[in-house]
Formats: C-alpha cells, structure tokens, sequence
C-alpha cells in the first residue's frame, strides 16, 4: 500500500490501521507534487527513524524518484541510508538506470539494499529481460526482489506529454493481457516477484476483486493497493483457499507415498500427476505458509 512522504497524517495512520498490508511503501514520487519533495523526504527520514522498528510485522519500503528525474540525487542523498526492507525504483527504462544507481550506491558506500523495479513504458517491458540481467550482477549491493507493473504510466493518456503507449482502459483490463502476461512471465524466470497494477477506483470493490483474481490466475503474487479498504480484498485473493490448500497437502501426502514404492507419474483424484504439479502444490504450501 502506498503512503505518500509529504502527508504526515496519513503517515501516522501506518501506525494505528486495522487493516495490515503486507507492505507499506512510502512514497516521493507520483503520489507528491514537485513543490513538496523537499517535505516528502523531510518527513519520510523522520518517519523511518522514529517507527521503523516499530513496524517490523510488515515490509517499510521506499520509493524514491526515478533515474532519469531531476530529483533522484537528493533522494539518494537524503534518504538511502535510512532504514528500509526494500528500495523501489520507478520508471526503469534500460540497463543504464540500473548501472547508475548501483555506480552511484558504492560511491557514496549506502549500505546493500533489497530492489523493486517498476516497469512502467513499452521500452521497459522490452528491455526487461536485460535490466534484470543487469541488476543480478549488483545481488551483494541491490539484491532484486520484484517487478511493479505500473500499468497508468505504460497505458498513458493521450492528453499528457508522458503518454507511452496510448491505451483506452476498460474494466476489465483486457488490453492490457499481453504486457501483464509477459512480466509475470520474465519474473518467473528470474524467480522474483511480480506485482500487479493499481485498481484506481477505490470505491469499485467488485470490480477489484475481479481484477484481483484475476492477476491471482495469472501468476502475480501481489497487487498495489492505494486505499486500506483494497487491502483485505487483495489478500484474499492472493491467498489460497482452504481447500486448494488441502488439496496440495493431499496430493503431496500421496507423492510421498508412490515415492516409497518406488512410482512416478500416478493417479490423483482423477488426474494423472507428475513433477510439474507436483512443484504447483508445493507452491500454494509455500504461498499459504507466506501469508500467515
């Protein structure tokens, strides 16, 4: 869930919310006019040197500006040494963005940090492949956690100067299947997370559930959210059910036991298993136990 650094109000809320997002992301860039950076890191520093380990039932993470923006080095200056799990780096074009946080990072000795990166254009989802190679060559220095799609900026708007690829939204976000698809696909094959778009109309919780689920299908394992009222919605949706998560430990129970006979590939409840849904069960263990 994103906090923007200059509201300090909402910033105190992170400390009393009922509703427990698996990860506060406290934000300096979209969410904060030009006019009130300078209060967003101001506020951000104090934040995090007052409440950090305050927090720890849940990920405090930073997002700063991007690469490319006029505000990057005061960020870095300001705030890269604060406390957080992890740094999420907006608006990732190319390899370069990637080199020069990393370069700028060991000159200035910022202590070694976990990386999101957003994907945010049509020249992002095509080099994507190629910043993730990149940015596994700087694990000890920023070690790669995700991949945010940030699906406003890559649709664009034809009304604004920063419109990428000129999409109409609809509903159902049908026009948007080819590029979500592909990143959950190049983040799999790096083995790193892949967080789905914002649903910007809060007040449309039908309409976030759907698209929830539907990400939930594709293979993402999690959404942003901008309202905490998102938040237990987007959980659900991201958790397995009791009974998928039943029948994983059936299936594996019964893995186990052709496995002592000495079988491979064998009928389970109709269907014929092997390795592939094997490592599915297995996966929804792994996930359920995550979201406990």
């Amino acid at each position: 869930m994103y906090v923007p650094g200059h509201d300090q109000h909402k910033l105190a809320k992170i400390l009393t919310l009922q509703t427990k997002s698996d990860c506060i992301i406290i934000d300096c860039e979209d969410a904060v006019t030009d006019l009130m950076k300078d209060t967003a890191r101001k506020n951000t520093r104090q934040f995090l040197r007052e409440n950090y380990s305050k927090l720890q039932q849940r990920e405090i993470c930073l997002r700063i500006n991007s690469v490319q923006s006029k505000y990057i080095q005061a960020d870095i200056d300001y705030l890269l040494n604060e406390p957080v799990d992890c740094l999420f780096l907006p608006k990732v074009e190319n390899v370069d963005d990637i080199k020069w946080l990393a370069d700028t990072m060991k000159k200035r000795n910022v202590t070694p940090m976990n990386l999101a990166i957003y994907c945010e254009s049509a020249r992002s989802l095509f080099n994507l492949r190629d910043i993730l190679t990149e940015a596994h060559k700087y694990e000890n220095l920023l070690s790669p956690q995700a991949v945010v799609f940030g699906s406003d900026d890559f649709s664009g708007n034809l009304f604004l100067s920063s419109a990428d690829v000129g999409i109409e939204r609809t509903r159902d976000a049908s026009e948007l299947l080819y590029a979500r698809q592909k990143l959950v696909t190049t983040c799999k094959l790096y083995k790193i997370q892949a967080i789905d778009m914002v649903y910007i109309d809060y007040n449309d919780l039908d309409g976030l559930k759907e698209q929830s689920l539907q990400g939930a299908r594709m293979g993402f394992t999690g959404k942003q959210v901008i309202h905490p009222k998102q938040v237990p919605i987007v959980q659900q949706a991201f958790t397995p059910s009791a009974e998928r998560i039943k029948w994983a430990q059936k299936l594996i129970a019964s893995f186990e036991e052709h496995q002592k006979a000495g079988q491979g590939a064998f009928t389970f409840e109709g269907l014929m298993i092997d390795r592939p849904l094997l490592l599915q069960a297995q996966y929804i263990l792994e996930l359920s136990k995550a979201k406990q």
